[in-house]
């Protein structure tokens, strides 16, 4: 066992019989073929990567905006989903059994990124996760209402 901190939030690292779980208030996720050491030089180095991405973002001066803990909760659930989802192609995927495991910048603009900041904002803020999910994603609020309601409509087909 394995307890990471990432500016401020744990992550447990367990071994179960030659996999790696990951428990965190941010995600739960099993990692196959994996060591306790490896998955946690990977949660840091993606999480440097997702959370610097976001941080980095400009914050106009909104009343009650999120701060660094949101985006530090929802970089850490992109690390864990993408870790998660790299990790089960290599063993699903014969090309990808030595797939790189390092986050891959062009899932920023991935519409699973979006949904887990929708999702955590919409917890967090429901009366005005908009304006915020709009400034993380750089977005006008239109531009992000219409954005968001294809994303209900792929989801509800």
């Amino acid at each position: 066992m394995k307890e990471l901190k990432l500016d401020g939030i744990s992550l447990v690292l367990f071994d179960e019989k030659g996999s790696v779980r990951v428990e965190s208030d941010a995600g739960n996720i099993l990692l196959s073929n994996q060591t306790i050491d490896n998955v946690a030089a990977l949660l840091e180095n993606n999480f440097q990567i997702v959370n610097g991405f976001y941080q980095s973002k400009p914050v106009p001066p909104v009343k009650d905006t999120f701060g660094r803990a949101d985006i530090t909760f929802i970089s850490i659930a992109i690390v864990l989903h993408y870790l998660n989802v790299y990790n089960s192609w290599r063993s699903m995927y014969k090309k990808q059994e030595n797939k790189d495991l390092r986050f891959n910048n062009k899932d920023f603009d991935h519409p699973f990124t979006n949904d887990i900041i929708f999702s955590f904002l919409k917890k967090k803020y429901p009366h005005d996760w908009e304006q915020k999910s709009a400034i993380l994603l750089e977005k006008g609020l239109d531009e992000l209402r219409a954005y968001y309601k294809r994303r209900e409509d792929y989801y509800n087909k």
